[in-house]
């Protein structure tokens, strides 16, 4: 399985902004929608996981970077290969307490066939995202660690709207199976209430 470029990132901060990491400007609030609404079956990932808060990735002591240079640096992906239903690579929140204020876990991984479990490497975990309807928003493009976390400010003050309310039951980054760190674009599902 082909890197997808993560390796050499310098992931050093969340991608789920707080209230607090937002620009308070409000001409500097990029509004935007998203790209389509849709609905997704249950899928499995596999990959590495943590818990984490966005408080602790906001002060510079968070884990999501250090979870994603962990995932290649042990070459999990590479270990997935044969186990794969669709390339390209996940970041996948779940588990979350008290929505975006308290702690959730972060997984980067891949998505898997559904019946494999057991055949993983020790060191792999899995998650199975819940069938719902997602918000797929789709970052412009550019230094992906950039695209990535401005989309999830943007996201942050759409869903704080009117009848646009988060489910909090996993959303998802998709990064593409050949995407370029340096110039890429991702899509990120983010499940909500019917």
């Amino acid at each position: 399985m082909k890197q997808n470029g993560f390796k050499s990132m310098a992931y050093n901060s969340s991608t789920t902004p707080s209230e607090s990491s937002l620009p308070t400007d409000e001409a500097n609030c990029k509004r935007i929608e998203p790209a389509r609404f849709e609905e997704q079956s249950s899928f499995t990932l596999a990959g590495m996981s943590t818990v984490t808060t966005n408080a602790a990735e906001l002060s510079g002591e968070g884990k999501i970077g250090k979870l994603f240079e962990q995932f290649h640096s042990q070459n999990i992906g590479e270990h997935l290969a044969l186990h794969l239903q669709q390339s390209g690579h996940y970041s996948c929140y779940f588990n979350y307490k008290e929505g975006d204020a308290g702690q959730y876990e972060v997984m980067v991984g891949v998505h898997v066939r559904d019946n494999m479990q057991g055949q993983y490497p020790e060191s792999v975990s899995t998650f199975t995202v819940p069938s719902a309807k997602y918000a797929v928003f789709v970052t412009e493009r550019g230094p992906i660690i950039e695209v990535v976390q401005r989309a999830w400010a943007d996201i942050w003050q759409w869903s704080q709207q009117l009848g646009n309310a988060r489910a909090y039951t996993g959303d998802f980054e998709y990064y593409g199976p050949n995407i370029d760190p340096n110039d890429g674009q991702a899509e990120i599902y983010i499940a909500i209430r019917q």
